[in-house]
């Protein structure tokens, strides 16, 4: 099992589709969530809950509800009792959520230009910058890991002017576009106007 999974989060600055998804993410994503200001970022954090619930009955034979989600002295999330392997990351207006068989890191970035001083001292591009954190992901490491990369394996897709990366020790095939649908209640009132 590896598949990526992406989704534009921008509809959860609706707060009847924040609502919805809010619910259904877990506790531990929703005191996350509520420590946030901006709806933005609040859609965020709640749109990478949602991509990981709907990757996790997807991909596996698993009930989100019925998992015990966990994080690492170093920040890193997982599942309790490693069933399987899974990394978010959430950028402008998308979420990504890789999940595997096998350890796992996964980063999205908007593409931009990057300012000199930030060259100097991470990545001369997104791509390289998505290959850092992505790999910082899978190890638990961060940003700050300067192991050698040749024993994993990176891959980039570009889609809507963001850069996903993905870092495994195995090929991860294409990604699986997920759009997050909008909940009944809210289609039903906005074809009644």
């Amino acid at each position: 099992m590896n598949k990526v999974y992406i989704a534009n989060v921008a509809p959860l600055v609706n707060e009847e589709v924040y609502k919805y998804y809010y619910d259904r993410v877990g506790e531990q994503r929703q005191k996350k969530a509520d420590k946030l200001a901006s709806a933005e970022n609040k859609a965020r954090c709640i749109g990478v809950g949602a991509v990981l619930r709907f990757a996790v009955e997807d991909a596996t034979d698993y009930s989100f509800d019925s998992l015990v989600f966990l994080t690492e002295e170093n920040g890193k999330p997982y599942v309790e009792g490693n069933p399987f392997y899974f990394s978010i990351s959430h950028s402008g207006d998308y979420a990504v959520c890789a999940i595997s068989d096998r350890p796992v890191g996964v980063d999205v970035e908007k593409e931009r230009e990057l300012s000199e001083s930030f060259k100097a001292r991470f990545a001369e591009s997104v791509t390289e910058w998505t290959k850092k954190e992505s790999k910082g992901k899978l190890t638990g490491k961060g940003v700050s890991d300067d192991s050698d990369t040749s024993d994993y394996i990176f891959t980039h897709e570009k889609t809507d002017g963001y850069v996903v990366t993905v870092c495994s020790d195995k090929y991860h095939g294409e990604m699986l576009y997920y759009h997050l649908p909008m909940p009944t209640y809210f289609l039903e009132k906005k074809a009644a106007f």
